[in-house]
């Protein structure tokens, strides 16, 4: 991979470094209030005057392990091969090796998704980094993202793709792991010794502000990372940035002390997409503002209104167990005596005045409502961020009103609902940035596991095959929030479904396939298994997919490989697409003899099966059979006898067909 010439390199990190700190001062005072999101979820601290109480609750955290738990499932991604059935094994291959690189043993996709969920929760946006590389061998990466460490374009919108330019702060990079990578190529060689100099007197570089972020938010869990950085080594904090110059888009890697460059490129010599790869997604969209609000900016004037009339309780009920006393020193000389204690005896004067004058107590009055305050507030804070209240949610849940409970459920999937379906369309975007992955960095066949005509089995995924992966279609598949959102009219279709099965007059009406598709979703089978029960030639998919292959390969005179499992849909597609398509009469000769050459092995193969099928028949014992009243001899029969077609009896039909 080149590198820029490094006059270029140099104008481009100067123009970098402006845009860096452009970013970077622009979402402070967001990040002020997304610091404060987490204050209050870890437990923040309240300063409040000697003597009164400062309990934080935890309201913010219940809040957001809640909201968490309702959208913590996943959605599934899945490869489809649209318009052209030729595409159809390839993309249940790339559908396998998805399924496998996203997996908890690779990338593990669903724990990335988990944490890109909570930072979304706190701060409004979830962001990722999607990339793959080729050295040592492929390998497909899913990177999390920080808030603190996302920069983007003031002025960019809503839209990440949009943006001019956008990057990561807070990069490490080892001095040896620089070394390696410039004799590896992968940083150019004279900036990394120019960097490692500048650098030499440092053990550990950082941003004062950004730095200070992070070791803010975990000391709130009592970690201590100042004085505890050391690795033993040299450590390199450098900044990613992607920027548009002149209709161009670039890669740089750089420090920002001592403005170094160590990788610079064209965008497209690294991701061929021309993409950038972060993406980004909101929990409140806002198409003029990538740093929109978050579901915490909503619940944190709720969780600091209860912690106050909490604390005000605590402060109230103080005061009336351990409250203040006047006392006439005529009575009580030693005030110290006062002071309760087991078995105290107290001197006093009772010539001068009774001794109950002598101590006057100043009454506090007990704040009523507290508790019905912290409550409305509490259901009113739930209501409006559509999480109900643990109470009015376990009482619903255990009602026989069954019709209440979904419709409670379905009011809080209404509110859920723009933020699921704003992440589950953002998951296109990543799942198509690991396709381009494929196409950049699969070079050597990689193996997967399918289900094709003969059940589960082993192929290879090859380089030209994984070029159309950008191509494909990419279908949501999976996600249970959205089934959750939908659960009345879920509950509905399966109470309906049952009354049609109890009432066959009801049935007469109705498709008997798409009665029994609806059956067999109720009960919670995907769309693949209910294709294959219900769809008998489902599995001529596969054979269909390798006739459009093979015609492709004809319209650009190559000669295909004879088909041994070829059946009738095979030829037959051959067939319809010569006769229905306008194309020079030599191709069409080609296409007609393709197919006429797999003619016997199409008969061959019907036989085969239907003597399968015969086989596979109850056999009855001789002396259950049916006594004939005349014997009758038994005459031989041609092969493929009970079939309706067999050997060249069948092969002549299906040339007679093709005439």
């Amino acid at each position: 991979m080149d590198f820029l010439p490094k006059n270029f390199a140099d104008k481009l990190t100067d123009i970098a470094l402006k845009q860096y700190q452009t970013a970077f001062e622009f979402k402070q005072g967001r990040l002020t209030d997304i610091r404060k999101n987490v204050d209050f979820y870890l437990g923040r601290k309240i300063k409040v005057p000697k003597g009164r109480f400062g309990v934080p609750l935890p309201t913010m955290a219940g809040f957001v392990d809640s909201l968490e738990a309702k959208i913590d499932d996943a959605p599934t991604f899945k490869f489809s091969y649209g318009e052209d059935i030729g595409d159809y094994k390839i993309a249940k291959k790339i559908s396998a090796l998805w399924q496998k690189d996203q997996s908890p043993q690779r990338a593990n996709w669903p724990l990335k998704d988990r944490w890109e969920k909570k930072l979304a929760i706190f701060s409004g946006v979830g962001a990722s980094k999607i990339f793959s590389e080729s050295d040592p061998k492929y390998k497909s990466y899913n990177e999390v993202m920080d808030y603190e460490d996302l920069m983007t374009e003031p002025m960019g919108g809503g839209d990440l793709e949009q943006h001019l330019f956008n990057g990561q702060d807070n990069i490490f990079r080892l001095k040896e792991q620089l070394k390696r990578g410039a004799i590896a190529g992968l940083y150019d060689v004279q900036q990394v010794k120019q960097l490692i100099t500048r650098m030499s007197d440092t053990n550990f570089q950082k941003s004062a502000d950004l730095y200070q972020a992070k070791s803010e938010r975990m000391s709130r869990l009592g970690l201590n990372l100042s004085g505890n950085t050391y690795v033993g080594q040299e450590v390199f904090k450098l900044i990613e940035w992607y920027m548009d110059y002149e209709g161009e888009r670039y890669y740089l890697l750089f420090e920002w002390f001592t403005k170094t460059w160590v990788r610079a490129h064209k965008l497209t010599d690294m991701f061929s997409s021309g993409l950038w790869p972060i993406t980004a997604w909101h929990t409140h969209e806002d198409a003029f503002n990538f740093w929109s609000k978050a579901p915490c900016d909503d619940m944190r004037p709720v969780a600091d209104a209860i912690d106050v009339l909490f604390n005000q309780a605590l402060d109230n009920r103080y005061k009336r167990n351990f409250g203040q006393r006047a006392y006439d020193p005529q009575v009580f000389k030693h005030p110290e005596q006062l002071i309760w204690k087991p078995d105290g005896l107290v001197v006093g004067n009772a010539s001068v005045k009774s001794l109950s004058k002598g101590v006057y107590e100043f009454k506090t009055e007990e704040i009523n409502g507290t508790i019905d305050m912290i409550q409305f507030i509490d259901m009113f804070g739930g209501k409006k961020s559509g999480l109900p209240a643990e109470g009015q949610q376990a009482e619903n849940s255990s009602s026989q009103k069954v019709g209440i409970y979904y419709g409670n459920l379905q009011q809080m999937a209404d509110r859920l609902g723009l933020l699921n379906k704003s992440y589950r369309e953002a998951g296109i975007g990543k799942v198509l940035r690991y396709a381009w992955g494929l196409v950049d960095n699969l070079t050597q066949p990689e193996a997967v596991k399918i289900i094709g005509e003969k059940g589960v089995e082993w192929t290879e995924l090859t380089k030209g095959e994984a070029k159309k992966a950008p191509d494909l279609d990419i279908d949501i598949i999976g996600g249970s929030a959205e089934m959750q959102a939908n659960q009345s009219k879920m509950q509905k279709r399966t109470e309906m479904l049952a009354l049609i099965a109890k009432v066959p007059k009801l049935q007469e009406g109705l498709n008997p396939k798409w009665f029994l598709e609806e059956t067999l979703r109720q009960g919670e089978y995907d769309e693949s298994e209910i294709k294959a029960a219900t769809n008998p030639d489902s599995a001529s998919l596969e054979m269909m997919s390798d006739a459009s292959n093979a015609v492709q390969e004809i319209l650009k005179g190559k000669k295909p490989k004879i088909r041994r499992n070829a059946d009738t849909s095979f030829i037959k597609y051959i067939m319809d697409f010569a006769l229905d398509n306008d194309i020079d009469i030599h191709i069409f000769n080609a296409l007609k003899d393709y197919a006429e050459a797999h003619l016997d092995i199409a008969a061959s193969n019907a036989v085969r099966k239907a003597a399968i099928i015969n086989s596979m028949k109850p056999q009855v014992p001789a002396e259950q059979q049916p006594i004939q009243n005349q014997p009758r001899t038994m005459q031989p029969q041609p092969a493929g006898a009970g079939t309706g077609v067999g050997g060249n009896q069948a092969t002549e039909m299906l040339k007679g067909n093709m005439q």
